[in-house]
């Protein structure tokens, strides 16, 4: 069992079942045994990046790229200050 935290653009890649995507990659993070969390700033690095217009998506991205997270029962990794 691992904990991964996927970088956007492998995130992008995941959802998006784009072959730049290493299968070592997909195979884990479709592996049920591991835990994939996505984190808020890389919902923040899209939506900033589509705002911008170097980033195309089908939807906007805050609904887009969360609705992606849950649809693959991906866990959410927010930003805890007091964590830090």
């Amino acid at each position: 069992q691992m904990r991964l935290l996927p970088d956007t653009h492998v995130f992008l890649w995941y959802v998006a079942a784009d072959p730049r995507l290493p299968p070592p990659f997909r195979t884990a993070m479709q592996d049920l045994r591991n835990q994939v969390f996505v984190s808020v700033v890389s919902v923040w690095e899209a939506v900033i990046k589509h705002a911008i217009g170097k980033l195309p998506l089908p939807a906007a991205p805050a609904t887009y790229l969360t609705s992606q997270r849950a649809a693959h029962r991906f866990a959410e990794l927010p930003i805890d200050e007091g964590a830090m």
